[in-house]
């Protein structure tokens, strides 16, 4: 074990240098090489009005370092310290630290990986079941500092502003401690490794500097009158704010970096807690605002963390390009580029009405505040999703045996979400005091499809229709196999009606939604026991081979695809590698 423990950290120290020491070597001078980014402060449009909570909020944002892998190691622990990557549909999701140091990331093929790696691990990561157990476990740790806003399964943010208010006021040690972890500035050169993920900003060696890849032709000097931290000129508040919206109690540049590193100190004992209560690694930015400190977070990764000062904030988002703003989607991009807008000091050359014009009133104010590193968007507890939806997508679908086929793969799934969803509505009328619990139960069962052949949804566009939830679906006094036949019996009428002559379906989605309020019966059944494969999911049994074939058949169910669900295969998959009882 402590053979495996040094190597898993060789893995991540190694890991540091080739992102924190310059490009990946794979990476440098290829087609998503990375970018770094320089400033440019010149000719600036009015800037936005001021965020009057600016001063006094303190915001953290968690995310879980290679979430996927870190949850498979902990389920597998012969996976640690060794190369190991999550894969979905023949693609790598993510990898732990030790294969992205072999250079395997997200979205490569498995025969690229092995051809890099030959000793990577791969693991199925299709049934998210495991990974939303543990970023419950994870949101259920950071919600003891704070109001948990999740952002996806592997990050959160945490409003730290009652906290850091609370330990101030009691004074002592706890009211003033040194900085835990980095500082950024915004002197500092950032560079995104990740076309496809350009908030993922890394901080580069601390050696190296803008004024440094000035020299390169990188970094545009500083007009006149700008401070060369990023701040605003002499006069005005380091946070940029007016002094009449100023909180006097905490808007000096002393009580802002105080409340910063107590903020810090609460970010570090968080990650300490999600960590001794599931094991799992993360890293954390801390700044005054969602935005920021999402930006931060990642600055330092792996299992660190960063504050972001209010100083530094326009100078760091200056140079990034508009689609790491917030609220730009790939259409907002698009816009901004056909413009001429770039990068986010581009932006603050344009006014804000101008942009709200491009963009929309509403889209176009936040990301005008987002150039110049403002944010007020609150941190808030996300309410429980409208709709969840199991899928499969393989190479053809075309005869009804073949559609039959999917819909058994994916059915008992969308049966486990269902259950899951009322059990999280328990546990949460219980924490709201509830005499009586009551879970929820779905009114609307909805069908979505790509069908590259003719008809609806053709091509990557997709097509949907909707009806009501059998009423056996949502029955949990009665096995999962009939709940999960039901579902299956009114998918396919939904699509029989839908679906024209001479189908080829590429992919094929089934979601519960229009949650109402259920109260608990006392005959419920919870949980998938046994599956519509006839598979029991305690012991992984099955008479029809292995985890990997089973997988491998879904990619064409013309060709006999459909022989277990995802969950049923991964059992089935850790009862072959001797996990479980």
């Amino acid at each position: 074990m402590e053979g495996a423990a040094s190597a898993e950290k060789r893995s991540v120290e190694d890991f540091r240098v080739r992102v924190h020491g310059g490009p990946h070597p794979l990476r440098a001078g290829s087609e998503g090489a990375a970018t770094t980014f320089g400033r440019d402060d010149a000719g600036w449009a009015p800037r936005p009005p001021d965020d009057a909570n600016a001063s006094r909020r303190i915001v953290a944002h968690f995310d879980v370092d290679a979430f996927y892998s870190q949850v498979e190691e902990l389920r597998d622990p012969r996976l640690r310290g060794r190369p190991m990557a999550v894969t979905q549909k023949f693609l790598i999701v993510t990898a732990n630290y030790a294969a992205r140091s072999a250079g395997l990331k997200k979205l490569m093929s498995l025969t690229k990986a092995k051809a890099l790696c030959p000793e990577v691990a791969l693991v199925s990561g299709e049934d998210l079941t495991p990974y939303r157990a543990c970023a419950k476990k994870v949101r259920a740790a950071l919600e003891r500092f704070g109001t948990c806003e999740k952002l996806g399964l592997d990050e959160c943010w945490v409003d730290l502003t009652a906290e850091v208010d609370r330990r101030i006021a009691a004074g002592g040690p706890a009211s003033d401690p040194p900085l835990v972890g980095h500082r950024h500035s915004s002197t500092h050169v950032v560079e995104s490794d990740n076309a496809h993920r350009p908030t993922d900003i890394r901080a580069v060696d601390p050696g190296r500097t803008n004024d440094d890849a000035a020299s390169r032709g990188v970094h545009a000097p500083v007009p006149p009158g700008r401070c060369e931290d990023g701040a605003d000129p002499v006069g005005m508040d380091p946070v940029g704010m007016d002094p009449d919206v100023w909180d006097p109690d905490v808007a000096d540049p002393d009580m802002l970096e105080r409340r910063l590193r107590v903020g810090a100190a609460i970010a570090a004992e968080a990650r300490d807690a999600v960590r001794s209560a599931t094991g799992l690694r993360m890293s954390a930015g801390i700044a005054h605002n969602k935005m920021l400190a999402k930006l931060a977070s990642g600055l330092h990764k792996p299992d660190d963390q960063t504050t972001l000062p209010a100083s530094h904030a326009a100078g760091t988002v200056s140079p990034l390009p508009v689609r790491a703003l917030p609220c730009v989607g790939r259409g907002a991009e698009r816009e901004l580029l056909d413009r001429g807008v770039r990068t986010a000091a581009d932006l603050r050359r344009v006014t804000g009405s101008k942009v709200c014009e491009w963009l929309g009133p509403r889209v176009g104010r936040r990301v005008h505040d987002a150039a110049w590193g403002v944010d007020r968007e609150e941190v808030a507890p996300k309410p429980p999703p409208a709709f969840v939806t199991c899928e499969d997508s393989f190479r053809s679908c075309t005869t009804w045996d073949a559609v039959d086929a999917v819909l058994r793969v994916i059915a008992p799934d969308l049966v486990a979400r269902m259950d899951e969803e009322y059990e999280d509505e328990v546990e949460r009328t219980v924490a709201a005091g509830a005499l009586i619990p009551a879970g929820r139960a779905a009114r609307t069962l909805t069908v979505k499809w790509r069908d590259v052949k003719g008809g609806k949804g053709t091509g990557w566009s997709r097509s949907s229709a909707s009806t009501a939830m059998p009423t056996l679906a949502n029955d949990r006094s009665i096995d999962a196999t009939r709940r999960a036949d039901a579902l299956r019996e009114a998918a396919t009428r939904v699509l029989s009606s839908e679906l024209a002559r001479g189908f080829d379906l590429r992919a094929l989605n089934v979601g519960a939604g229009n949650f109402e309020p259920k109260a608990a019966d006392p005959r419920e059944q919870p949980g998938v026991q046994v599956g519509s494969s006839g598979i029991d999911v305690g012991t992984g049994r099955a008479a029809h081979g292995s985890a990997f074939a089973a997988m491998n058949a879904r990619r064409d169910y013309d060709r006999g695809g459909g022989r277990m669900s995802k969950t049923e295969e991964r059992a089935l998959s850790e009862r072959e590698r001797g996990l479980g009882g």
